[in-house]
């Protein structure tokens, strides 16, 4: 299990996929099955947008590959041998972990740039740009509530317990100013519940701690913002990547944070300490990937420069 004080120790161990050459800027979306035996990657521009991998095999090569057309995001369901794929136009599809056949396609209706699964795998949080939140129900294939907001919105995220839904967002100000907020509603209703403007431009993304008593918000100034619920007082701040975290995610216990910033790197928080325990960079402005933690607590998966997908642990002492 990687601890405060053992992710001081991270090393990569493995990287997966072929070394890809690609003029485009690349972005990277991971995502471990709840075994920590699969991993999948959405490459977002070049490559093939939607590849996953059986760790219990030593080879590199996706254990399955395809070409899904402006693929956002993508998770393994819960309790399943099933992936679920989302696309830019708001298309669901659901595919086989173990033969990679396509099980089910839907159309939500409405355009995609950010999503969260629920922990139970039931439910998808689902924001545009445009300022447009949906709730999709997975288990009916219908929508649950729907919702127009005036800011453009950015990263979201759904609370453990699925009470909150939240999402960084951006307000127009006088001239060509925004301001950095965000906005939390009821999950189950889309009611709103509030709404916190924050020293920022924009802020990025959003995550709920695994207690589900705050929500941390990071902002454009690399700043991370530890919120209370449901009232979001700032609880504390800490300092994130310079550029801002374009990505966050808590281990189990909540005791580490990774986040992933626009600069192709990554760095892993010792939160109770409010600092850094490990970063990573490979230097090339053109790519970014988000940083996940296994399940098992055992490994940090990060995107790479090339196409491929790293894996980092702890080397056990000789």
């Amino acid at each position: 299990m990687l601890t405060p004080d053992t992710a001081k120790h991270l090393s990569l161990l493995r990287t997966l996929g072929e070394p890809e050459l690609s003029p485009y800027t690349r972005w990277q979306w991971l995502g471990w099955d709840a075994s920590s035996r699969y991993l999948l990657s959405v490459q977002k521009q070049g490559g093939t947008p939607l590849r996953w991998w059986d760790l219990h095999s030593e080879e590199t090569t996706p254990l399955f590959a395809h070409s899904v057309s402006r693929c956002v995001a993508a998770w393994f369901l819960p309790g399943s041998q099933r992936l679920l794929s989302v696309t830019v136009r708001g298309t669901l599809r659901t595919w086989s972990v173990t033969d990679g056949t396509l099980l089910s396609s839907v159309e939500t209706g409405g355009s995609v740039s950010s999503a969260c699964l629920s922990s139970d795998g039931t439910r998808l949080l689902l924001t545009a740009g445009q300022g447009r939140v949906m709730l999709w129900d997975l288990e009916r294939n219908w929508l649950v509530w729907r919702l127009e907001d005036p800011a453009y919105l950015y990263g979201c995220a759904l609370s453990p317990d699925g009470r909150f839904a939240a999402a960084g967002a951006a307000e127009e100000q006088e001239g060509a100013a925004t301001r950095g907020s965000v906005r939390l509603w009821d999950a189950r209703t889309g009611k709103p519940v509030g709404t916190r403007a924050l020293d920022a431009q924009w802020i990025w993304n959003v995550a709920f701690t695994p207690s589900g008593e705050s929500l941390v918000a990071s902002n454009t100034g690399g700043q991370l913002f530890f919120l209370g619920l449901p009232g979001l007082a700032t609880l504390r701040t800490l300092e994130a990547p310079g550029s801002g975290a374009l990505q966050m995610e808590f281990n189990s216990d909540g005791s580490l944070l990774a986040a992933s910033a626009d600069t192709s790197a990554f760095v892993v928080i010792d939160v109770r300490e409010g600092r850094d325990v490990f970063a990573y960079s490979d230097l090339d402005d053109m790519q970014g990937s988000n940083v996940n933690f296994s399940p098992d607590g055992r490994f940090v998966c990060w995107g790479m420069d090339d196409g491929k997908v790293g894996i980092w642990g702890v080397k056990p002492r000789p």
